[in-house]
Parts: C-alpha cells; structure tokens; sequence
C-alpha cells in the first residue's frame, strides 16, 4: 500500500524508531507513511529523508547562521503534553499568516488535534529575541532517532533564515544526545517549497528508494528518480500502444489516492495508485477495469475496480479521476511485460 495510517494508543520509543526506519511519520496522534501527494490539482511524489548523524559535521551554512543568530537565546526542553503556551500559539498564527500554503488552525490543532494528552515524546527548540519568542520548532524522540515535526518563526525575521536554523539546532541536540538518525520528513520533487531540506546535511542526506525500500544516500543521480514521473511515463506508454490496437483508454489521475489515511475507510481495499489507465472509459458502469504501473516491482497490474462512494458526476474531459473513491475488487492480470498485458487485455 502507498498510503497506510495507524492509531497506536501508546507508542514506546523503540516503535517509533521502527516507524520511521520504514518512512512513516506523525499527523497530530496518528501515524502514517505516504509515496505520493497532491497540491492545486497537481500531484507529486514524496521521498523520505534522513541525516545520519554518524556521518553528519557542522558545515559552512549552519556556521553562518549561528554566526547571523548569535545574538538570540535558543532554549531546548520536553513540551507540555496537552498543549502549548499562549506564546506559542500566537507565534503560529504570525506565521500562518504569512506562509502561501495551507496549515492548521492553531498549533495544537497541528500537533495533538482533539487528542490529549501525546503519545509523543516531543521537545521543542525555542529562539527568543531579548524575552520574546521568534521561532520554535518541534521533534519527537525515539530510543535512537528523532523526527522534525514542524518549524515556526515569525515573519519579521524572515532573513534570519530561522526554519533552517531551527533544523540545524535539532540536529545538533540530536548529536550531543548521541542518536543514529534525525529524519526531517520528505522532500518532494518539483515543489519548491520543500526543497530547502536537500541544502540541510546534504553531504550525508539519505533518501528512502520506494522500490527497494533501501535508504541510499543522494547524489546527482538519484535525486532525479520519481516514482510518479516513472508510473506516468510506464502508462503512457501503454496508452500509445492501446492507442494503435484502437483500444479505448484515457489517462487518469485519482484525486483519492490518499483515502486509505482517513479513518473512516480503514481495513477497506482502497485503490491508491494516483494514477492509471481507465479501459473501455466509455462502458461507465459500476464497475471500471484500469492499468496501473507498481514502481515497487516493476510490473503493469490490470485491476477491477469498483465505487465505495460517489462524490460527483462523471467529467468527459478532466484529467482528474474525481468522480468516486474507488476499491479494488480483484487483480485480473499482472506482468512485467507490457506486450504481454496486451495480449491479455485484447482477448478480455
């Protein structure tokens, strides 16, 4: 599954180094892992970080921001378990506001939403400027690692560069405390505003490649792999090859891909490919037959699939499959070899 979430009552240290070992992170007292993501009706791929601290030294970035900060108070300390000081939250409504992208409502809403008290053993790095708080961010703490949850500060600051200050700081703590790995979440090819996370530890920054779930360290080539960019490229493909067997089919990508992470829908067999080949898109009937391409094993996957929900009519000409969530019913055919899905599918 590319989308899986869980709501562990209690979560012990050595679980939590498990969890993100395998790319999984926090959402307020949940935990999930996800390969793919959506933004303005674009979609994406998410690749998970991590920095070994083994391997990790000061480099010449966080040596000017210490130097460019010098004069502020950091504080490091455990955060309250049930919520955050007036401070903090006022600190993230300064910051909300001036961010182009979409966040919680308030910082506790964020971290621990209607839940109380954490499962999480999260600490916090606070920057003052005299006594006032101008930037804080927050980790949580396994036996061996730690994870970068999110970083505040506020805007008349802003070319303190105190986000990547706030990650340098964590990492920091993490080697005076003598940790394996600090993991700051996924970066996301194509969307710039997670790309400040390849600058940070770039010299030991490892990635978690989806088909071999292996954490390989980033150069100049792996950082090009795309496991959206390779299933688009798989399935088009094999629409050109449908298309000269005059094979009705229309490219597809599902808004839904992500619905497995809704709690509503646990423990059912969601589709979460974000994008496939809908066969015969002219039957619209109940139940739909499309391709789709598993980066995980290199093989095209020929899928019934049916509606859990219907959520809006049918739209001729969109780009985006929008109109159901959609659960697999059965795997017709899978092969490798696109020629061979072919073959099949002509005879279906």
């Amino acid at each position: 599954m590319f989308a899986q979430i869980n709501y562990p009552l209690e979560l012990d240290p050595e679980e939590l180094d498990n969890y993100l070992a395998n790319g999984w992170f926090r959402m307020r007292q949940a935990i999930f892992t996800t390969n793919f993501l959506q933004f303005h009706d674009l979609f994406y791929s998410a690749i998970w970080l991590r920095v070994p601290m083994a391997e990790f030294k000061e480099d010449k970035k966080f040596k000017l921001l210490k130097k460019l900060n010098k004069a502020f108070r950091i504080e490091i300390k455990k955060s309250e378990s049930k919520k955050f000081s007036e401070a903090h939250e006022q600190l993230f409504q300064e910051y909300r506001q001036a961010i182009s992208f979409e966040v919680s409502t308030s910082l506790g809403e964020l971290l621990i939403g209607n839940d109380s008290p954490s499962i999480f053993n999260t600490h916090e790095v606070n920057i003052y400027d005299g006594d006032n708080l101008i930037a804080a961010g927050f980790f949580d703490l396994g036996k061996t690692a730690a994870a970068g949850i999110t970083c505040i500060y506020h805007p008349a600051y802003k070319k303190h560069s105190l986000g990547k200050y706030l990650i340098y700081l964590k990492i920091d703590f993490c080697l005076t405390q003598k940790l394996q790995y600090f993991y700051p979440g996924y970066v996301v090819p194509g969307y710039r505003p997670f790309e400040y996370k390849l600058t940070i530890g770039k010299s030991t920054l490892q990635y978690l490649q989806m088909a071999s779930q292996q954490w390989l360290p980033i150069d100049s080539a792996s950082a090009l792999q795309n496991p959206l960019q390779k299933m688009e490229e798989k399935l088009m493909e094999a629409q050109k090859m449908l298309n000269e067997v005059t094979l009705p089919n229309t490219l597809q990508h599902y808004r839904f891909f992500e619905a497995n992470l809704n709690l509503h829908y646990l423990g059912t067999q969601l589709l979460d490919f974000p994008v496939f080949l809908i066969c015969y898109p002219k039957l619209h009937n109940t139940d739909l037959v499309v391709i789709a391409f598993d980066v995980c094993d290199s093989s095209y996957y020929l899928l019934q699939v049916s509606s859990v929900i219907q959520l809006g009519p049918h739209q001729e000409n969109s780009p985006i499959y929008e109109e159901s969530i959609l659960k697999v019913d059965s795997c017709l055919f899978v092969s490798p070899e696109l020629t061979e899905m072919l073959n099949f599918l002509s005879k279906f």
